[in-house]
């Protein structure tokens, strides 16, 4: 799946983990700034909780073995 432009993502940031949004995507490139008002998540399904959130999209809690 392509990302789109204004897409949010998440990816580790030291020992937490950041939100970030694309800002220009290519066929072989993408740039993205990190979300300023966002905190910094600890746990990386809060993030990736956060980012369906704000991608508008129907968040399903990962399976667990």
């Amino acid at each position: 799946m392509k990302p789109e432009v204004g897409e949010y993502f998440y990816m580790p940031f030291g020992q937490a983990f950041r939100i970030y949004r694309y800002d220009f995507v290519g066929k072989t490139t993408s740039s993205a700034e990190p979300v300023s008002d966002e905190p910094y998540y600890r746990n990386s399904e809060d993030a990736r909780k956060r980012v369906y959130e704000l991608n508008g999209w129907r968040y399903k809690p990962c399976k667990k073995n």
